[in-house]
């Protein structure tokens, strides 16, 4: 039997997974910790649990490792930083040879390593019914403790000079919130300031672990739908995918998906002539949750040490 193994390195908790290659959505046995502020112990962690369970599945080795990490991260193969956290906020994560570790505990086991976005959007398209010649563009948006933005183009996770960062990228405030904006790096009105939980939380006088008292009729969930909506919106106009997934904690409240989508046909007023914009079942379709439900980031890395195991044969 032939095993792959996925990691999922988020600003919160990480898990690590183990599937068979043929059925690599089957999740057969996972571990999840806290993200510790020492990077060290939390990998020690992931890697101890995957080689217990090698050993409990009596293989030699995984076909391959797929990672998908928070970040930023170094994904250029031909950079001496390649596999590496860059100036992710996460200050004790900083310029964490994350690649080098796995390499170092697991010798020559192929591995996969990309965003903790790219890699549901890799999934999410793995699910779509397509001709192989023409795969669609799959965009996936996580908001939580940040916000993320990763697409899957031509049937491939989309890099360029570095990765999407589409969290940071810059809106409009919404008339009468005087917010200042959030972001970590003091991006001032970039939508993961305005939008992830540490925004929502303060707007509402709330700590962010007391989110989930709010009603759903609270006006700070319409503040929230409204900076996805212009997301949306712009990745609509930049990408132009045929769906846009959201996930991530915050999206456990499910009314921002009818938020965010009127809003997103609001603010186009009426310029794309898409048929599915037109109708309330066609935006559901277009801008949705997760198949995979709160799986999709660990299902993404499986997905990640799949695609390697295909590229190698």
């Amino acid at each position: 039997m032939a095993y792959i193994a996925g990691v999922e390195l988020g600003g919160t908790t990480c898990i690590a997974a183990i599937a068979e290659l043929r059925q690599p959505t089957k999740i057969v046995a996972s571990f999840e910790t806290e993200t510790e502020a020492r990077p060290q112990e939390t990998l020690s962690s992931l890697t101890k649990f995957l080689k217990e369970k090698r050993t409990s599945l009596g293989i030699a080795s995984y076909k391959a490792i797929g990672i998908a990490s928070f970040g930023p991260v170094d994904l250029c193969r031909s950079s001496p930083t390649y596999g590496f956290i860059t100036t992710t906020p996460k200050e004790p994560w900083r310029n964490t040879d994350i690649v080098g570790f796995f390499k170092r505990e697991f010798d020559s086991t192929p591995i996969g390593f990309d965003t903790d976005v790219n890699a549901p959007a890799m999934a999410e398209l793995a699910k779509i019914e397509h001709d192989p010649a023409d795969p669609p563009t799959v965009v996936y948006i996580t908001v939580g403790t940040g916000v993320g933005v990763g697409a899957a183009v031509c049937g491939k996770p989309l890099h360029g000079l570095l990765h999407l960062e589409g969290g940071h990228t810059m809106v409009p405030p919404l008339d009468g919130d005087s917010y200042p904006g959030g972001c970590g790096f003091n991006h001032g009105y970039c939508v993961e300031g305005m939008v992830h939980s540490k925004a929502i939380a303060a707007r509402a006088k709330v700590s962010q672990r007391e989110l989930h008292t709010l009603t759903d009729d609270h006006e700070v969930w319409e503040k929230a739908g409204y900076y996805l909506g212009v997301l949306c919106l712009n990745v609509t106009y930049l990408l132009s995918p045929h769906v846009i997934v959201l996930g991530g904690g915050i999206l456990k409240r499910r009314v921002l998906f009818s938020k965010a989508r009127r809003w997103f046909k609001d603010l186009m007023k009426g310029y794309l002539e898409v048929e599915k914009f037109k109708t309330e079942d066609g935006l559901a379709s277009y801008i949705r949750g997760s198949v995979f439900g709160d799986s999709t980031g660990i299902i993404g890395a499986l997905e990640l040490a799949r695609k390697e195991v295909c590229n190698r044969n």
